[in-house]
């Protein structure tokens, strides 16, 4: 039977385009983290040093990209998920995380973070499209996969299944960053970014409900893009005084 998407009508052979079309943006979106992540290790590991310590960014990369790609495929079968999304959703998607910085821009501007926690430019183009498919895989898709897989031994119906995942999962990121800045950061700022980092996840993982795994990535990524990269060349100069 035809299919119908987005108001119009989809035939069998459109249907299977648009689902290679999504495999081909997923598979583009871990390879080029890898590459971006073995292209920045074998320039200078030194630049996330301060991070990882020793750690091989282009092991972590590639391991964990191996995890998520494996998690996603899981979801995607148990019809939790979907990997595509279309060219106005990711574009969407790239907006709204990038003017989700604006809070934690304002808390910076006020005094609420250390110097030190960004990768320098140009090196940072790198950097973070690589630990934003790692950070995707280890805060969202292996959590999800492994709830999924628990999910599939019992009798609970399936939308209120991920939408309790989905409220488990949220909470991942920010119990690590409230973690990461105790001692680094004033108590004020943990308390915010805790609520924030929250608020950010849930929205974060609806678009994945609701666009797919190719969405949720470009999320990150605008919000890496003004976050890390644009403003974690500016701040220094800005605010500390230093070199950019």
């Amino acid at each position: 039977m035809d299919q119908i998407s987005d108001g119009h009508l989809e035939g069998p052979t459109t249907a299977s385009t648009s689902r290679r079309a999504s495999r081909l943006s997923v598979v583009a979106i871990f390879l080029v983290a890898v590459a971006a992540s073995a292209v920045l290790t074998w320039l200078n590991r030194d630049v996330y040093a301060f991070l990882f310590g020793n750690l091989n960014l282009l092991l972590l990369t590639a391991a964990t990209g191996a995890l998520g790609a494996g998690a996603l495929q899981l979801l995607v079968a148990y019809d939790w998920f979907h990997a595509g999304a279309s060219g106005r959703n990711v574009a969407t998607a790239i907006g709204l995380g990038c003017s989700l910085t604006l809070p934690v821009i304002i808390v910076d501007l006020l005094g609420g973070f250390p110097a030190e926690m960004n990768v320098r430019f140009p090196e940072s183009l790198l950097f973070y499209p690589a630990i934003a498919l790692v950070a995707e895989s280890v805060f969202h898709l292996v959590p999800l996969a492994l709830l999924a897989s628990v999910w599939r031994m019992t009798r609970f119906e399936l939308a209120r299944a991920r939408l309790l995942a989905i409220g488990a999962v949220a909470l991942i990121e920010p119990m690590l960053q409230v973690a990461l800045g105790a001692g680094q950061s004033p108590l004020w700022t943990n308390i915010f970014l805790g609520f924030y980092v929250l608020g950010v996840n849930l929205i974060a993982l609806d678009i994945f409900r609701r666009s797919g795994f190719v969405a949720l990535y470009a999320l990150r990524l605008g919000y890496y893009f003004i976050w890390h990269i644009a403003w974690g060349h500016l701040r220094l100069p800005l605010l500390f005084g230093g070199e950019v």
